[in-house]
């Protein structure tokens, strides 16, 4: 593993470096949903998705907000649980998002 903390300090204007330590991708109903596990200079584990499910009747997009892990393995659960936190396969009208704020 690199020292995170050391090439953030390679120039003022860098605000942080993560590490992509893994990659997954899911199939959800037919749906391939891409997950990217990163680490940050804490070794803290999170995820990025590189979509999100809307249901019929959600009005705004809803994204879980925790998102800080100790390990691999429980990020990649907490980002399986974030993509299907509102899947339902019989939900009429609903449909997946795709999450332009990550880097897939």
């Amino acid at each position: 593993m690199f020292d995170l903390s050391e090439l953030e300090h390679i120039h003022a204007d860098i605000q942080a470096v993560l590490e992509i330590v893994s990659s997954f991708k899911a199939r959800i109903d037919g749906k391939e949903i891409g997950i990217q596990i990163l680490r940050n200079r804490m070794d803290g584990y999170f995820y990025e998705i590189s979509h999100y499910y809307r249901g019929a009747d959600q009005a705004d997009l809803e994204i879980s907000e925790e998102n800080r892990f100790p390990t691999v393995e429980a990020a990649v659960k907490g980002a399986l649980r974030s993509a299907t936190m509102f899947y339902r396969s019989t939900d009429e009208g609903g449909s997946w998002v795709a999450n332009k704020s990550n880097i897939h």
